[in-house]
């Protein structure tokens, strides 16, 4: 852990100037109780002062590797109070002894100096305790300020790998009936599978380049549904229409990578998994205040029961937006008559895209 005074030169400055007025005091208490000079009680200020201004520093490393624990409290206190013994004792008696060299022929100061011992242990242990606090809240404060930080990191990891997770179990799904549906065009109608290769080559494209990415513009994204459509038309034909009405003012705005094409698969998924003949899939997006709105809208039928596992895209989506804004994003289905519809609102962040 750095050294609390050498963080920063402002900090630095302050010890200093705490040192300064500390002196400035211990002068004028020296003069006044024990009424010698104002020379000699400048110049035993100023040494006492000084040898304990070096104490005080080098006090944190002993701070930094004596941990307060509850459960060890009094081996703590023992600690401290024969540190402090120590440390002081030091103090006290470097002080005297080299203050009685300079001042020896001084008989009366000299005799001072050895009769205010008591009172040096005194303020001794007053600048010892009140260092000692400051120094264990200060290693308390980047001690709280490391463990968020850890927190977060930690959080942020766990929020990117559930949405790698989530992410996983919508591509292998799509890929797996596209597959399927290209091996049986290979064998009827290898124009129709070739263009279905390319489209699907160009949409797997995409989805591995903005895998890490946790945001894409709408207008890219819209781009790489319109390739997903494609291969879905190719495999259901004329039943599949796909009905955009976005306004040209939101194609900037920005998303999750991959956020939408589960939901068109669950669209498709209830309404050709029915006894629809045709079905359209309606996407409209619009700007209200500063979010991104989002309708998905497809035509259903309610008697015919959807195979288990198609609503996993949507719990999926309803996840990855809660985790990357939190209560910040809106999810809404909304069903009326046969009619499917999905609401998404998400807010632009500053700087988003």
């Amino acid at each position: 852990m750095k050294h609390p005074l050498f963080s920063s030169k402002t900090i630095f400055g302050m010890y200093i100037l705490a040192w300064v007025m500390l002196i400035s005091i211990q002068t004028l208490a020296f003069f006044q109780l024990f009424n010698v000079s104002w020379f000699h009680a400048l110049v035993d200020s100023l040494l006492f002062g000084s040898i304990y201004f070096l104490i005080g520093i080098g006090l944190w490393y002993f701070v930094s590797y004596t941990k307060f624990e509850k459960s060890q409290f009094f081996a703590f206190v023992l600690e401290q109070l024969t540190s402090a013994i120590v440390l002081v004792s030091l103090w006290v008696f470097i002080g005297t002894y080299a203050l009685s060299f300079i001042f020896s022929k001084s008989a009366d100061y000299v005799d001072l100096l050895w009769g205010s011992i008591a009172w040096r242990y005194g303020n001794g242990f007053l600048f010892y305790i009140i260092l000692v606090i400051v120094y264990y809240l200060h290693a308390n404060y980047i001690q709280n300020q490391e463990q968020k930080e850890n927190e977060t990191l930690l959080l942020s990891t766990l929020q990117n790998t559930e949405i790698d997770l989530l992410r996983s179990k919508l591509n292998p799904h799509f890929l797996f009936n596209s597959l399927n549906s290209l091996n049986a065009l290979i064998q009827t109608d290898t124009e129709k599978a070739s263009k279905m290769l390319i489209q699907l080559s160009d949409f797997l494209r995409f989805s591995l380049e903005k895998d890490k990415q946790e945001k894409v513009e709408l207008k890219d994204e819209l781009a790489n549904l319109e390739r997903y459509m494609a291969i879905e038309q190719v495999r259901f034909g004329e039943r599949l229409k796909f009905i955009k009405n976005i306004n040209p003012n939101v194609l900037k705005m920005t998303l999750p990578a991959m956020l939408l094409q589960p939901l068109l698969e669950n669209s498709i998924k209830y309404g050709l998994g029915s006894k629809l003949d045709d079905v359209d899939v309606k996407l409209s997006g619009t700007k209200m205040n500063n979010n991104l709105v989002l309708d998905i809208e497809n035509v259903y039928d309610k008697s015919v029961s959807v195979r288990k596992g198609s609503g996993n895209g949507i719990d999926n989506v309803r996840k990855r937006l809660e985790i990357i804004y939190k209560n910040a994003a809106s999810f809404r289905i909304i069903k009326t008559g046969n009619t499917f519809k999905i609401s998404i609102m998400i807010p632009q962040i500053e700087n988003d895209g």
